[in-house]
């Protein structure tokens, strides 16, 4: 895309800003380049939707993964304030990139706050419709809410988008199926085909999800 259209300015490295048409602001002109970065011109278009948050600030995309991977850690750990704190800011930096609203919707997943992970996985797949990960999640989501048809079609959308299995996500959303199928059959069997599913229990594998995977280096901006 050509300046003519005004694309938004690509941050070179960490530390490295640049101005309105993409140039880098050497240290050696000018060592306050906030008053290059924060002229009225950026501001109006941040303001005009032209520039996210992230490219206002002329944050990297290094940065931006760094804290992607500090926010995993935390889910990992159990920490999930600190999570919901980190993927929540990088949504506000970049609010089209999928993969923090797979990974903050897994975060409300594990503390069961089922219509906030659903929120967030449909945003996911609105912006990335072969976010895999969202659509395992989202499934396990209407799962443990009683919505099993749904939960089927989404496992069923995962499995399509990889047919090999080579993700491991493939395989826990094959487990579900299974469980989704069990249910169904289940209502069907006892003459309640109108009734809504009881929600399903938690998971035992593991944690609540394999959420939103590892951030990958190469994914990032």
């Amino acid at each position: 895309m050509s300046n003519d259209k005004r694309e938004p300015p690509k941050p070179i490295a960490p530390g490295v800003p640049v101005t309105a048409t993409g140039q880098v602001i050497s240290s050696e002109v000018t060592k306050d380049y906030e008053k290059i970065l924060y002229t009225p011109e950026r501001q109006a278009m941040l303001q005009r939707g032209e520039l996210s948050l992230r490219d206002y600030h002329a944050i990297s995309g290094p940065e931006m993964l760094q804290m992607a991977l500090i926010g995993f850690r935390m889910y990992e750990n159990g920490k999930y304030s600190e999570a919901e704190t980190i993927f929540n800011g990088l949504i506000a930096l970049d609010p089209r990139e999928a993969y923090y609203y797979t990974a903050l919707g897994a975060v409300y997943l594990a503390q069961d706050n089922f219509e906030r992970a659903k929120h967030n996985f449909d945003q996911a797949l609105a912006f990335n419709p072969k976010e895999l990960a969202a659509y395992v999640n989202r499934g396990e989501a209407h799962l443990r809410m009683g919505n099993v048809m749904e939960a089927a079609t989404d496992f069923k959308s995962a499995v399509d988008l990889d047919p090999t299995g080579k993700d491991p996500l493939v395989l826990r959303a094959r487990v579900l199926a299974a469980a989704a199928l069990e249910l169904i059959e289940g209502a069907q069997g006892g003459g309640d085909k109108g009734k809504k599913a009881e929600p399903a229990k938690k998971p035992e594998a593991k944690k609540a999800a394999e959420p939103a995977k590892k951030p990958a280096a190469g994914k990032k901006k």
